[in-house]
């Protein structure tokens, strides 16, 4: 049985009329029979009888059958990313932020506390941008979770300063259930500080005590600054960060750090992995009196413990492979008993060589030429020959190497053989410093320890460049360490998706030998979209198909797709 169409033309027109055929075989032949006689179609749509034929024989369809659309009548609303929202969603809910934040809103009776926080630190993940932009994000560019309602603007700003409140509460929250979710390596813990930049008037507030011009490893000293110190687990997750004025220095920082992390994460006794920007000379014993060990780093120039270890180098000196490393340790008993590890290797000796030998060169080519100009008696004056050296030596990064003697009409120079000696016996090498037994630590353990300060250095790489910590543009403390917070938690998600990708042994596709990343798993998800169509005036939302790659990255992250694989209508 089926609907058959005839045309039938009068004159300069032509009609159609609708009729219900079957089709009925006699002999050998086969003709259509007519059931009913329909009417013409133009006369049938204008009365609006053929909508209600369709709708009275729709109810007749099973359900499934009854949501069926009319191809031609489709109209988009758009196209939102689904994927990375949805994952970050995931590990959101994994670590229980959204029912820690659901709890403090509802104390503070702030409406949509959480759902504030979330679609910021969501923001940070998948597509960084202003507070102002990212209403207009989360309204129109992403797919929101479950249940999730839209902040406006203002309390995006206001959630700002609540996050900042709860931030000790938040990291104590946030250590409990990393500490139940994953098995963290407590036993070291890395610290180390960057320092990031604040758009706006350059001028002190009194709401803003923090904002210091200082040392900037932006290179941006004419903006002012605040510094950033990161605790980070022996396996790279965040676990506590700290805001400091533009103007501190790092060493003055460890010990209240360390005085925080005793009292507030009852982890057992740990040991503190530091650079050697941090050492002084009180800061070995507030490691002491916090209960903690060290490995230090110590400075590689004027420093007393690195050159008395490197001095024990000799041939009877026996190296140990540092695994997976491609290092070579050493042990060094100190004079005062300290225990100290000297590390090595030919890719830093081949480094060190180079950045020497460059630079050295250079230096002494200028040099020569001043000194033929004083030969010369085109300059006499010892204190403009002192200048004209200085301004050669003083930015050459070798002073160290060389000795001069300035007098009046003499310019002379030569090499500091002590100085050489000692650049010798230190390229390719550093010293650290620790209060670990050989029973508590091997040589290698120590070495390995020092190395993973290189994860807190790629969360800051993370924060600044993936997260896009910076600028910043807020103009209160209040909502700068807010938006701080919110960008650690962020990288806290970040490391853990690396975590699960590295787990599953998902491989990058188009790098060989290299984990997928954070980063670029991210971006594969956003690829997934929310496609949002409009049929004969029904909502219509289907999600497009994955492809191998993202399949393998939500499964890796436990993300949930359920409702993505068919057509949803309502």
């Amino acid at each position: 049985m089926f609907v058959k169409t005839t045309r039938r033309r009068r004159g300069d027109k032509t009609y159609e009329y609708l009729s219900l055929a079957e089709s009925v075989r006699e002999g050998a032949k086969t003709r259509h029979r007519t059931l009913l006689r329909l009417g013409e179609v133009t006369e049938l749509r204008r009365s609006g009888r053929l909508d209600r034929i369709v709708a009275a024989l729709a109810k007749h369809l099973e359900a499934e059958e009854a949501e069926r659309v009319d191809v031609s009548a489709l109209e988009s609303d758009g196209a939102p990313a689904a994927g990375g929202v949805a994952c970050a969603a995931a590990l959101w809910q994994r670590l229980g932020l959204d029912g820690w934040f659901a709890a403090a809103g509802a104390e503070r009776d702030a409406d949509r506390f959480a759902d504030a926080v979330f679609a910021m630190a969501a923001n940070r993940l998948a597509a960084p941008c202003s507070k102002r932009r990212l209403f207009e994000w989360a309204q129109a560019d992403a797919v929101m979770p479950e249940g999730w309602q839209a902040p406006s603007p203002w309390q995006y700003y206001r959630a700002l300063d609540a996050v900042a409140d709860l931030k000790e509460g938040t990291e104590e929250f946030l250590f409990a259930r990393l500490c139940d979710l994953t098995s963290m390596d407590l036993r070291f813990v890395c610290y180390d500080l960057t320092s990031t930049y604040l758009e706006g008037t350059t001028a002190p507030s009194e709401r803003f005590e923090s904002k210091r011009f200082g040392y900037s490893r932006d290179h941006r000293g004419d903006r002012p600054q605040v510094v950033i110190g990161l605790l980070c687990t022996g396996d790279g997750i965040p676990i506590a960060h700290h805001v400091f004025a533009g103007n501190t220095s790092d060493a003055s920082t460890l010990a209240g750090v360390l005085a925080d992390l005793a009292e507030r994460f009852a982890a057992g006794r740990i040991c503190v992995v530091a650079d050697r920007g941090l050492i002084s000379a009180g800061n070995v014993a507030a490691v002491a009196e916090a209960g903690c060990d060290h490995v230090l780093a110590t400075r590689l120039h004027r420093d007393k413990a690195c050159q008395e270890a490197l001095e024990t180098i000799d041939d009877t000196t026996e190296w140990a492979d540092a695994a997976g490393l491609r290092r070579r340790a050493a042990e060094a008993t100190l004079a005062d008993g300290t225990r100290a590890v000297i590390v090595e290797s030919d890719a830093r000796t081949r480094r060190d060589t180079k950045r020497t030998a460059e630079p050295l060169a250079r230096t002494e080519t200028a040099l020569l030429a001043l000194e033929e100009r004083v030969r010369a008696g085109r300059l006499t004056d010892p204190a403009k020959t002192g200048r004209a050296a200085q301004r050669i030596i003083g930015p050459s990064g070798v002073a160290r190497l060389f000795d001069l003697d300035i007098g009046p009409g003499r310019f002379v120079y030569h090499y500091d053989p002590d100085a050489h000696a000692y650049e010798k016996l230190l390229a390719g090498r550093y010293v650290l410093t620790t209060s670990l037994t050989t029973d508590q630590a091997s040589t290698q353990r120590v070495a390995a320890a020092y190395r993973q300060l290189a994860d807190v250095e790629a969360r800051f790489r993370t924060l600044k460049d993936f997260l896009r910590l910076r600028p910043i543009r807020h103009w209160t403390e209040q909502r700068v360490r807010g938006h701080i917070a919110v960008c650690v938690y962020a990288a806290v998600i970040e490391t853990l998706i690396t975590r699960d990708l590295q787990t599953a042994g998902i491989a990058d596709p188009d790098v060989g030998g290299q984990h997928l990343t954070a980063a670029r798993a991210l971006r594969e998800l956003d690829r997934i979209r929310e496609v949002r169509l409009h049929a004969d005036h029904k909502p219509v939302t289907l999600t497009t198909r994955r492809s191998a790659l993202q399949t393998a990255i939500l499964a890796a992250t436990r993300t949930p797709t359920r409702h993505w694989d068919k057509a949803r209508t309502g």
